[in-house]
């Protein structure tokens, strides 16, 4: 069952995610980060929303407002650049369910319990960036 989200909801939380890291960096451009198998990528935060019936997408996991993964980082993707089945920065988001614990070790989507998450309708674009000598450790 998918979980409506509304489009103003996924837009807070794309740009907090968004504004979070540019009060780190202490300026432009606006960045998140994402773990995908246990490497660390950046993203630009952007507003483009696609429809998922036109294309093919990957999963993207969060814990929602509040939660994170390792490192405080919000994001888990099942895909990244170089992977033959990434799809080019294009996202179906899932939400932790309501009553479910936030992995807050995990690094990679195989460190997650996904029937703990939630589908939602949220459909977006933005890219992953490699951030070089950043990992498991």
């Amino acid at each position: 069952m998918r979980k409506k989200i509304p489009v103003l909801t996924m837009t807070v939380f794309v740009l907090a995610l968004g504004f979070a890291a540019l009060a780190e960096a202490g300026g432009p451009p606006a960045r998140a980060t994402v773990w995908v198998d246990g490497e660390l990528f950046g993203t630009v935060v952007t507003p483009a929303v696609f429809d998922p019936a036109h294309g093919p997408f990957d999963e993207l996991y969060t814990c929602g407002p509040g939660g994170a993964f390792k490192d405080g980082v919000p994001l888990i993707s099942e895909a990244k650049p170089g992977d033959q089945d990434y799809n080019g920065g294009r996202w179906h988001l899932n939400v932790l369910k309501e009553g479910s614990e936030c992995n807050a070790d995990a690094d990679s989507v195989e460190e997650l319990n996904l029937n703990d998450f939630d589908s939602t309708d949220m459909y977006f674009e933005c890219p992953l960036l490699p951030m070089r000598g950043q990992g498991r450790s």
